[in-house]
């Protein structure tokens, strides 16, 4: 699936660029190569933009290969955040597991 808006950045790399949604704070990394980008779900790559926007991100917002739609993060999905300015999500920790 080609998923619009996104750049190649090298051959195991896209971009979801600091413009692709409102309010994002920074951009988004996947960790795919191009056999891997066909599998990619539009609600992943939102999902990546979306943890963009969270208050006090520190870098980028980042995605594994394994990238999948998850609830709020995507699964595979990594990000930082400042700790006095930034959050904690039990999204990107994982709750679905007990």
């Amino acid at each position: 699936m080609t998923i619009e808006g996104l750049k190649r950045i090298d051959e195991n790399r896209i971009e979801i660029p600091k413009d692709y949604k409102a309010g994002m704070k920074t951009n988004g990394i996947i960790f795919v190569d191009s056999a891997l980008e066909k599998a990619l779900e539009a609600g992943s790559v939102a999902q990546v933009a979306n943890v963009a926007t969270l208050p006090g991100i520190v870098g980028s917002s980042l995605a594994m290969p394994d990238i999948h739609t998850g609830y709020g993060f995507a699964i595979g999905g990594v990000a930082a955040f400042d700790l006095k300015e930034g959050i904690i999500s039990p999204g990107g920790v994982g709750y679905d597991i007990n």
